[in-house]
């Protein structure tokens, strides 16, 4: 059967030339001349005329909502990679496509550790489990897997497309499509026929360790009326951070210490570090210490139940282990006083993650008689992250490290004196993390067949996401009656703990429905009323309760438990109007509302004040748009401009004087965005092609932001405070040359990009505020095709850039996330 949503969708493969032999810059000296940028995107408009023979480009076929649409007649700003680009563009992770993605941002930690962002949408204040959920939907095929701060980093192969959507998603994706929603479309079974390829690959990087990549897939027919498609792959990524020798020195006073600590320090060497603790490993003195191993499959397997129902069922699986982190300090001083330099960091425990998550998918879709196309779509996905994190450096700011570290005396009363026989200067500690994610998600559509003036999309939506997550913070030389007891953990050397089960769930129904009134004119209105529910269980606790100086027991540190419920309903809508002008020009106009579901505090301590609970944000946008298409096909032009209202802003803060305990979310206040996008696709000849996109953002409070949970109205964001990790100026351009060498097709291919500079948080006195510099990349590919057989070589980083991905939020250092350098490797890939 002909599926009305189609499972696999060719985008054109548009080419863009190598237009490195028109650039001539010295990045080693200056920042990007935008000027000159903007020359070079222009050129597109005047490239040399084709002749009259030059193929126009294919249509790009998305399901962006939820039906099959030429992408011309979507009324929203939207952008699609398709498999020819996506492996033209050598994309195979997040961060390679999000840098393609031009109204799309994030922070990092890492891989498989960002939090995304679309215009401009962003608090800074996200990232941890317990707080506020993500603005941005990341959907897998049908299901949602947005996650807090850990996105799901599927590698990217034998994959359609990545759409993604700009702009709130509210009607059709439901919660934390707030500002947009990327979706990453499988390739689906067919039993057209057999097919399959394999691709090796290897990869070289300046001053790091070297990487290498095993790909293949197979498309296996089962008669006429089933298909397998299966594909696997082995990456193993080398390292370019070194760890290198470090002293730490602290002040054990602290304002826990008591004043008999005054002048006493304590002194850490990581030369001669060991780890006395069978959760955790030293990390040793080595270079290019950042590895990544990533191992995954994906299978499905799709049935023809009759002429007009299809049955699809799939099984997702990926293990990613890394070790190590991402980020440098090259501040940082050596034994001699001296700073250790770029692509270097001190660390004393190794740093390890494992990520790991199996999807279980089913659909079921077919024809009901000539009116109705029915749709169900099922997903289940098991998540689990288990990391461990260094954390020694904490030491230099918290003043409880020490104090946990060094014997008391077990007074009942404020700390009391120092026992000299304790051994205060080893104040090492890591953070073990483990955390299990899971989610069901069922829906239900309808969607109207034919060409008449009514056309909708109607159904019903069910979620469930349960977050199982416990951080603990380890000491291994801590004073035995400090310890923490914890029906969670084991309780050995454990200052504090947070372990807690989360569970949001939600529950639409939702619609959009649309009214042609002749050729060029139609109406859109859309709905969802939804209704959520939140759930914490568990506890924050810190060892001996309250600080308190004595023995703990049982009943005081089970205080911190946190055990509260909270539930939201409501409507969101949206409306649209566009005009066809004529059959390659359409303009729109939009309002559009997405929402970020509200939740509860961990700390219990905030109820009587209020702030227990903590409400959803909303946000509105306003939008108008064309997609133009010109030159006899050969021209794709769309673009859109927008302002939008974010309501009752939820921000996490981690700060004592201003709440209980251990960070919480808050309503802060409002924020305005406005900006634009521009996307342009052109076949300029039969061997040039090109492409650009541009976002341009403007983010910041429209208000003076004000928390007040202790009633001391502290003001913490002033009005027109620019929002955090949003470039006001992102752009792609790329070029690509086709010919014949040898009587075999080949090409050059150059992709530069351009990020403008950030901050990575919103309270402008934090003492972590810090600016995140502009950076621009160049990649370069050539390849050839012989037969069967392609050969590609590529250049990642050409110039060498060092980029500033995020400054690294973590209380106790000032490292910043870096991207790999200059990277040179060689693709050989065969179709079968």
């Amino acid at each position: 059967m002909t599926s009305q949503l189609p499972t696999q969708v060719e985008i054109p493969a548009v080419r863009l030339n190598p237009i490195a032999h028109g650039i001539r810059r010295h990045y080693q000296s200056q920042r990007p001349n935008l000027l000159a940028t903007a020359v070079i995107a222009g050129s597109v408009a005047f490239a040399p005329a084709v002749s009259s023979a030059q193929a126009a480009l294919e249509e790009i076929v998305v399901t962006a909502t939820k039906r099959s649409v030429n992408m011309q007649d979507v009324p929203i700003s939207l952008q699609a990679l398709d498999s020819t680009k996506l492996t033209e563009l050598g994309i195979q992770n997040f961060n390679d496509y999000a840098l393609q993605l031009p109204s799309v941002s994030f922070r990092s930690s890492g891989p498989g550790l960002n939090t995304i962002y679309m215009r401009g949408v962003s608090d800074g204040g996200d990232g941890n489990p317990s707080g506020a959920s993500p603005s941005v939907g990341l959907y897998l095929d049908e299901q949602p897997v947005t996650s807090i701060a850990s996105n799901l980093d599927v590698h990217i192969y034998d994959i359609a497309r990545i759409e993604a959507l700009a702009g709130p998603q509210g009607t059709l994706f439901g919660a934390s499509a707030q500002s947009g929603v990327l979706r990453i479309i499988t390739n689906q079974p067919s039993t057209e026929g057999f097919e399959g390829r394999f691709d090796i690959g290897g990869m070289s990087t300046d001053g790091g360790d070297s990487s290498s990549s095993f790909e293949g897939m197979v498309n296996i027919p089962l008669g006429d009326k089933a298909a397998l498609r299966v594909a696997g792959w082995y990456i193993d990524e080398g390292g370019y951070i070194d760890n290198v020798a470090g002293t730490r020195t602290y002040d054990l006073t602290g304002p826990y210490g008591g004043t008999v600590a005054v002048g006493r320090t304590g002194t850490i060497d990581n030369t001669a570090f060991t780890s006395d603790d069978p959760r955790a490993n030293a990390q040793p003195i080595a270079e290019d210490i950042n590895t990544l191993e990533k191992t995954g499959l994906r299978a499905l397997l799709k049935v023809d139940l009759s002429d007009a129902w299809t049955l699809t069922g799939g099984i997702f699986f990926q293990n990613m282990q890394t070790e190590g982190v991402w980020d440098h300090d090259p501040e940082s001083l050596d034994a001699g006083g001296e700073p250790i330099g770029d692509f270097k960091i001190q660390r004393y425990y190794q740093d390890e993650n494992e990520d790991e998550f199996t999807q279980f998918s089913l659909t079921v879709e077919g024809d009901i008689g000539d009116a109705v196309h029915l749709t169900y779509a099922g997903s289940l996905l098991d998540r689990q992250n288990d990391y461990v994190n260094d954390y020694t450096e904490y030491g230099q700011v918290a003043g409880h490290v020490p104090y946990y570290s060094c014997d008391y005396s077990a007074t009942g009363t404020a700390p009391g004196p120092f026992d000299d026989a304790t051994d205060c200067t080893n104040l090492d500690e890591f953070v073990y993390e483990d955390h299990t994610m899971t989610r069901q998600t069922h829906e239900l559509r309808i969607s109207s067949l034919g060409d008449g003036a009514f056309s909708y999309t109607a159904g019903l939506f069910f979620n469930e996401f349960e977050n199982d997550f416990s951080l603990n913070y380890i000491q291994p030389h801590m004073a035995p009656d400090a310890t923490v007891i914890s029906p969670d953990y084991d309780g050995t050397n454990l200052y504090f703990i947070t372990a807690q089960v989360r569970t949001d769930s939600q529950e639409a129904i939702f619609g959009e429905f649309t009214y042609a009134f002749n050729d060029q004119w139609s109406a859109m209105v859309g709905g969802r009323y939804y209704s959520t529910e939140h759930e914490m269980v568990g506890e924050v606790t810190f060892g001996p309760a309250g600080w308190i100086v004595r023995p703990p027991t049982i009943d005081d540190q089970l205080s911190g438990n946190s055990n509260q419920k909270g539930s939201e309903s409501d409507f969101l809508s949206k409306i649209n109007l566009n005009w066809h002008a004529t059959d390659d020009v359409m303009l729109y106009v939009t309002r559009a509302e997405g929402y970020r579901p509200g939740g509860v505090n961990r700390d219990p301590l905030l109820i009587p004040k209020g702030f227990g609970t903590f409400e959803q944000d909303f946000l509105t946008n306003y939008e108008i748009g064309f997609k133009t298409t010109s030159k006899d096909g050969r021209l794709r032009f769309n673009g859109a401009a927008y302002y939008s209202n974010w309501e009752d802003v939820q921000y996490t803060i981690y700060e004592f004087s201003l709440s209980a305990c251990c960070g919480s979310t808050y309503n802060l206040g409002d924020a305005r965005i406005k900006g634009f996008e521009l996307d342009l696709t052109y076949a300029a000849s039969d061997n040039w092609t090109w492409y650009g996109s541009l976002a341009k953002t403007d983010a910041e409070t429209s208000e003076e932001f004000i928390l007040d949970p202790d009633g001391i109205g502290e003001s913490l964001i002033p009005e027109g405070q620019p929002l955090p990790n949003v470039p006001q100026i992102k752009l792609n351009v790329t070029g690509r040359y086709d010919f014949t060498a040898g009587g075999h097709n080949a090409y050059a291919q150059l992709n530069y990009s351009y990020v403008s500079s950030t901050t990575n948080r919103i309270v402008p006195t934090d003492p972590l505020f810090a600016d995140q510099d502009d950076y621009e990349n160049f990649n370069f590919r050539a390849g050839v095709l012989i037969g069967t057989w392609n050969v590609d070589l590529f250049v990642n980083n050409l110039t060498d850039e060092m980029a500033e991905l995020a400054a690294n939020p973590r209380v106790y250092g000032t490292s910043t996330v870096i991207n790999r350098p200059r990277s040179i490797g060689l693709k050989v890939g065969k179709s079968f």
